[in-house]
């Protein structure tokens, strides 16, 4: 049922012709690049997952970890990067800095890329049990 029923039939004949119009496209502009955003921000998401999924399974040598823990009731972010892989096993360069926020991890990307000190071994199994902690993978 269209809003032209809804009007008074004798108020409806004397109104000129091409006075009532249909809602043009272009304002639906706006809903159409929200809706265009938010698909863009799902499948970077998806795509996200996939390729550390992936990194997870065949992971390199100097591939960085950017990994999060609670300490203090805060989460904590830090970087670890595979120094040495066996079969059984993965070695990784901890970074000697932590952030407290993803902007905070970036700037330490930046500022302390190659400040790692301490190693720490851990098994396949291990590394698959820390997938929840892993934010991203990146490989050089």
């Amino acid at each position: 049922m269209s809003y032209q029923s809804e009007i008074n039939p004798q108020i409806l004949q004397s109104l000129p012709p091409g006075t009532i119009r249909k809602t043009p496209i272009g304002y639906f502009a706006g809903l159409m690049l929200i809706g265009l955003l938010a698909a863009a921000i799902v499948i970077a998401g998806i795509s996200g997952a996939k390729k550390k999924e992936k990194y997870l399974k065949d992971p390199k040598v100097g591939d960085v970890y950017e990994l999060s823990y609670a300490k203090d009731g805060k989460t904590i972010r830090t970087l670890y990067r595979i120094a040495n892989l066996t079969t059984d096993s993965v070695t990784f360069d901890i970074n000697d800095y932590e952030a407290d926020s993803r902007k905070g991890l970036r700037k330490l990307r930046e500022q302390h890329s190659n400040s790692y000190s301490e190693k720490q071994k851990v098994s396949r199994a291990e590394l698959e049990d820390m997938k929840n902690r892993i934010a991203s993978i990146e490989r050089l």
